[in-house]
């Protein structure tokens, strides 16, 4: 016998006690690549046929189910969309508020000796971090919610995936470390002497 989720049970080699029980037979048939129409022609005689018998067609059954789980997957990946987007204006906002701040530190390291290249290998450094830091929390927040879509609403056992996390976390940073430096290279250019004075 084969147990399904479904609430029935398939017996393959029924015994004489349940032959007695209240039962159904089922038949499946599976029909090859572009006899679409053979296979309406053979529901339509079943039925004529046979009037009590329920003939059920799985791929309309799987047609909507596919389009319910492309819609769900449509929906998650608008949402992703617009939260991206909103990070990368936060993070903007973020740079630009920073970016005063960065000229004067700039110039004290670059007073005390620093090259412009060690400058910005430390402000991709910090950078960095804080879009890795960002990038934790975002996939904390997408792996709890797979979890949730998974265990609650399809009932599926969840599969984690640390690969994803581990590149979502990765990818942050490099996003931010990229946009931290390329927003300050004009502060990287900037002559010390002329912004000590200035302040």
């Amino acid at each position: 016998e084969d147990s399904q989720s479904g609430g029935f049970i398939f017996v393959l080699r029924p015994t004489p006690a349940v032959e007695r029980a209240p039962h159904s037979y089922v038949c499946f048939a599976q029909l090859r690549e572009g006899l679409d129409a053979a296979g309406g022609d053979l529901q339509r005689e079943l039925v004529r046929a046979f009037p009590n018998v329920s003939v059920i067609d799985v791929r309309d059954i799987i047609a909507t189910i596919r389009t319910i789980v492309d819609n769900v997957t449509l929906g998650i990946t608008v949402v992703g969309i617009v939260t991206l987007v909103g990070g990368v204006l936060i993070l903007v906002g973020a740079v630009a508020m920073t970016k005063f701040q960065k000229i004067y530190e700039t110039a004290i390291y670059r007073t005390l000796g620093a090259s412009t290249r060690l400058v910005a290998a430390m402000l991709a450094v910090e950078y960095g971090l804080l879009g890795a830091l960002a990038g934790v929390l975002g996939a904390a927040g997408g792996t709890a919610l797979a979890w949730g879509l998974s265990e609650h609403v399809f009932n599926i056992d969840w599969q984690p995936a640390p690969g994803l996390f581990a590149a979502g976390v990765l990818v942050s940073a490099a996003i931010v470390s990229g946009v931290g430096v390329a927003a300050n290279l004009d502060v990287l250019r900037r002559k010390p002497l002329a912004t000590l004075r200035s302040e």
